[in-house]
């Protein structure tokens, strides 16, 4: 009976941390996938401060959007005008900009 008892003891000691390991499992890949979706937008240069790292710019329809660089992002070949697509985070980070 005490064999049987340990037996099950142990069981249920390894489930539990079983479980609660694939909880945090979860939970880590979770937060991870909320930062990295990207957004694409095509669009016009209508403002861009490569010293700050901030760039405006007007799509198609007319509605403007503020980003700011993100490391690796060099916006000193870029000015107002130029048509380009970019790349970037929900947060508004820049994640690659490229001429059209």
């Amino acid at each position: 009976m005490k064999v049987i008892n340990i037996k099950s003891r142990k069981l249920v000691s390894m489930l539990v941390v079983a479980l609660f390991m694939i909880s945090f499992a979860g939970l880590a890949v979770s937060q991870e996938s909320q930062g990295t979706e990207v957004e694409k937008v095509t669009g016009i240069i209508s403002a861009i401060s490569p010293d700050t790292g901030r760039v405006r710019i007007k799509d198609a329809s007319g509605r403007g959007i503020t980003l700011t660089a993100g490391s690796g992002v060099d916006l000193k070949d870029f000015s107002v005008g130029d048509q380009v697509v970019v790349e970037h985070t929900r947060d508004m980070v820049i994640k690659s900009i490229t001429k059209q």
